[in-house]
């Protein structure tokens, strides 16, 4: 996803304490962490917010592995418990292709 921006996904929500939980029932074990500027390109020097994107197994190609956090991880419970400070943080999803 490294040439990927905004446009390539769907918000399903801000990350929350209850999102968090809601993925986790759900089985996702890792979220691919993207960082995005004002303008929806992807940086993770300076990002606006950050796009979760919800993995249950990690790819096994070395070169497909890009920034991957655990579900469990302490810093996205942090993250969701703090929602309304600091950047923003949002899950997303992949838009779903519509039949003509």
């Amino acid at each position: 996803m490294k040439n990927g921006n905004r446009e390539s996904f769907e918000l399903m929500g801000k990350l929350t304490a209850v999102s968090l939980q809601d993925l986790k029932a759900r089985g996702y074990r890792y979220v691919q962490i993207i960082g995005f500027t004002h303008d929806g390109r992807p940086d993770y020097i300076e990002p606006k917010y950050f796009l979760l994107f919800p993995m249950k197994l990690l790819p096994e190609d070395q070169f497909r592995k890009e920034i991957y956090e655990p579900i469990e991880s302490p810093i996205l419970t942090d993250w969701a418990k703090s929602c309304d400070e600091g950047f923003e943080v949002y899950i997303a999803g992949t838009k779903k292709r519509v039949a003509p």
